[in-house]
């Protein structure tokens, strides 16, 4: 969908540190992920679609990757600290939700475009955490 499409810097981020705590990222990894993806990172998405195809770019201090997939079509990738999952993409109207099933989590992420604002929410284990970009 064309509102998701651009590059996206994030600015905002609420209850990240206790989220990673829900889903298992060890002390370590937290403290590294609160320093390139906290809000102050200058985390960015480069978010492409081509009808059910998309592409998430996403670069941070530590580096960057791409994250490419089929709506609708299972993954396997990682977690931005390595650890292993399966994702899973939807689209409803204009909301993209994401289904990450990794060893001891689930998470549900939810992505949604207000202007020039994205805003994901993202809930795992219980504990939810709210991120926001703005596009550049």
């Amino acid at each position: 969908m064309a509102i998701f499409n651009g590059n996206w810097e994030i600015f905002f981020s609420e209850n990240f540190n206790e989220y990673m705590i829900a889903i298992g990222v060890p002390d370590d990894r937290r403290q590294q992920a609160m320093q390139t993806l906290g809000d102050s990172s200058k985390m960015t998405y480069k978010i492409s679609s081509d009808g059910d195809n998309w592409t998430f770019g996403v670069t941070t201090s530590a580096g960057s990757r791409d994250i490419k997939f089929t709506l609708g079509t299972e993954i396997d990738t990682t977690t931005l600290d390595g650890r292993p999952l399966k994702a899973l993409y939807t689209l409803d109207g204009n909301k993209l939700t994401e289904k990450q099933t990794g060893p001891d989590f689930e998470s549900v992420n939810v992505r949604t475009v207000d202007g020039d604002t994205m805003t994901m929410v993202m809930t795992g284990n219980g504990v939810s955490c709210t991120r926001k970009y703005k596009k550049n």
